[in-house]
């Protein structure tokens, strides 16, 4: 199976070329030893192109032959890869040029020049004429983005289920203590009352509880009366361990 950028290049070298300054060009690059150092070369033939089109073709062969780029399903990566330094620096320059943010790097005895953003390597692929690749980027990040997003809004909503289960637990073990030592009946109804639906509806959100009660009350309201049932279990433990003080 072929790799994403041998695709890539395989789209490029099948592209035709027209004008005979473009051609030129072209040829002079496929020429090229790639044993020699060809850095005053690669600037020689840059300074004979004629037109935008022979500087795309330039880009372009010389992508096919010292390129490569990374599948975006794995990562971002794109580069120009040189024996040596003369040539990645003759490179750089026309990339500069071009206003194109390459960067350089040497790497196991390499001379490369690279981008890893994104929305570079997609402007980058679509400005030598592999518009396919860049769809391809293009959608990768989208989809990139999208799970990101999902995973964001999953996290959020455990971790809110987490407090808010937290909060019920809290609740829930006052009004058992409550319970269990008597006080439950002496406090008022509506207290009571709340207490008993907290019991039945242990996983309810606040908003969803306070809907239940006869007659409805707020989020806040809701809130009100358990806070005051924790208040008071945590007066009578208070008391109790004094007494056993």
């Amino acid at each position: 199976m072929e790799s994403f950028s041998q695709n890539v290049k395989d789209q490029l070298s099948a592209g035709e070329i027209r004008k005979k300054c473009c051609r030129f060009t072209d040829a002079a690059l496929t020429a090229l030893d790639e044993n020699d150092n060809n850095g005053d070369a690669l600037t020689e033939i840059w300074n004979k192109c004629r037109c935008d089109t022979c500087r795309v073709v330039f880009l372009r062969r010389l992508f096919i032959l010292r390129g490569s780029v990374t599948d975006p399903g794995k990562s971002f990566h794109l580069d120009y890869s040189f024996r040596y330094p003369e040539e990645a620096e003759a490179v750089l320059t026309i990339l500069t040029d071009m206003g194109l943010d390459f960067r350089p790097a040497e790497r196991k005895g390499r001379y490369v020049l690279y981008l890893k953003d994104s929305t570079a390597i997609e402007d980058f692929l679509v400005s030598i004429g592999a518009q396919n690749a860049a769809f391809d980027v293009m959608n990768t990040k989208i989809m990139n983005e999208f799970r990101n997003s999902v995973n964001r809004q999953v996290n959020c909503d455990t971790a809110n289920i987490k407090k808010q289960l937290a909060t019920s637990r809290k609740y829930i073990e006052a009004i058992i203590y409550l319970t269990e030592t008597g006080k439950l009946e002496t406090l008022p109804e509506e207290l009571r009352t709340t207490a008993k639906l907290r019991m039945e509806h242990d996983q309810l959100s606040l908003s969803d509880l306070a809907k239940l009660t006869n007659p409805p009350v707020t989020k806040s309201g809701m809130k009100h009366r358990l806070e005051k049932i924790l208040s008071c279990a945590e007066d009578i433990r208070a008391a109790e361990e004094n007494n056993r003080n």
